[in-house]
């Protein structure tokens, strides 16, 4: 270098810059340009045959959701990802994930297996809208589909229930042809096949599309957000519109949804309350009570009173109303037991002693009660947060006593390790 003088130093150090720049330029965007990182699973797709001893199987960071029994799967600011032992008490380590940068994730669903061509699939909404589906038997992305944009940034705390739990404005619903997965945003609704991706249909906003659910073969949207409603129903392979629409005020609540508010059988409102377990809408007597609740195809009313036997158990016919059963938690005090889930084959309900008793919905009868205090635990009452259950699963968040939404994850939930993972 320093035999080189004159025009030609100044040359050689403008191209060794130039070469620096474009090295950096190329780290930089290694690392921080948009990406999208496949783990594929390394081992069969599991198949476990032997269902786990009922009880508390133990505690967990984040939010499963439950994949036909064979995987757990996870939300992230920015990964989908899915463990292999669904009954293990801790999280292990990934069996597949799916990362995409700089996009966050808004929302996850499962749609049932059995409606997918036998495919188990995984479908996550982006912030960009894009919705990707990964079959969860090897982690590989199945299809890609555009749809409106739910959010901009991940709502899921430490734990992910709000993704994977009740993703907003992402649905799944049963169609006569198979299945889809629905968005449904201030734009509009969109209805994407979940076996291939492709767009089944898409219209303006018919009303209040945020506060949509889906029930057997249709999406049903408020038309107004607040005040008196009505409630339009549309086809879900097709979109169209059907004849008759539901007369609502503003409290709407969907009930027996298998996720969220996918897939439910029934809906109450000020007005009446309707079922969905037949095909077309039949006003449900069974269902109008502030307490009712839906499993599978029974009514389940636990009332409220100055009784001594405050949370007695009522199973009913839902149309009609007709008593099928009575329950009364006997061995408990009954005014500490309470509902935190309901499935086609399962009444779960959990006391202040930590006690979840699971009944079967069409007979009464109890199929497991079973203590889910846990031995590292603090010794102190947890508020029961958001639940979900899937088969013999159940899992369930904890929080403080004084949870509230302005709280740091450590002031809010009840450890560091909040969500319970027990089986009945």
């Amino acid at each position: 270098m320093r035999r080189i003088t004159g025009w030609k130093k100044y040359a050689l150090w403008a191209a060794l810059g130039v070469v620096t720049l474009a090295a950096s330029g190329g780290v930089v965007w290694r690392v921080l340009g948009p990406a999208e990182v496949v783990t594929t699973a390394a081992s069969a797709y599991p198949n476990p045959s032997v269902s786990p001893t009922p009880g508390a199987l133990g505690a967990l960071v984040n939010s499963p959701l439950i994949v036909d029994d064979h995987l757990r799967v996870y939300a992230a600011k920015r990964q989908i990802q899915a463990d292999d032992q669904p009954a293990y008490r801790y999280e292990t380590s990934p069996y597949w994930s799916y990362r995409r940068w700089p996009q966050q994730l808004i929302g996850v669903v499962h749609p049932p297996t059995a409606s997918t061509s036998g495919v188990p699939v995984v479908v996550g909404s982006w912030s960009d809208g894009k919705l990707t589906a990964i079959d969860a038997r090897s982690g590989r992305v199945a299809w890609e589909a555009a749809a409106d944009v739910l959010g901009t940034e991940y709502p899921g705390r430490r734990t992910g229930s709000a993704v994977v739990w009740t993703p907003a404005g992402l649905l799944t619903g049963v169609t006569k042809a198979g299945l889809g997965v629905v968005v449904t945003a201030k734009e509009g609704v969109t209805a994407t096949d979940a076996a291939t991706g492709a767009r089944l249909w898409s219209t303006p906003a018919p009303g209040c599309a945020t506060q949509a659910f889906t029930v057997p073969n249709e999406v049903v949207v408020p038309d107004r957000c607040d005040g008196p409603t009505v409630l339009r129903r549309f086809d879900l392979s097709t979109g169209t519109p059907t004849d008759l629409s539901i007369e609502a005020a503003k409290t709407v609540t969907p009930l027996g949804c298998r996720v969220g508010v996918s897939e439910c059988g029934g809906v109450r409102t000020h007005t009446g309350a309707w079922t969905w377990s037949e095909g077309a809408p039949k006003p449900a007597e069974g269902l109008r009570g502030e307490t009712a609740w839906l499993a599978g195809t029974t009514a389940i009313d636990a009332p409220l009173g100055d009784t001594a036997d405050t949370r007695a158990l009522t199973g009913k016919d839902p149309v009609t109303g007709a008593v099928r059963w009575t329950w009364s938690a006997v061995g408990d005090d009954p005014s500490d037991a309470q509902i935190i889930a309901t499935t086609p084959t399962r009444v779960l309900l959990l006391t202040r002693a930590r006690t979840l008793i699971a009944l079967d919905p069409a007979t009464g009868r109890e199929l497991t009660r079973v203590s889910v205090l846990m031995d590292h635990d603090p010794d102190k009452q947890y508020a029961v947060g958001p639940v979900a259950a899937s088969g013999v699963y159940v899992a369930i968040e904890r929080l403080t006593l004084t949870a509230a939404e302005a709280d740091t994850d450590d002031e809010y939930y009840f450890t560091n390790r909040p969500v319970l993972l027990a089986a009945t």
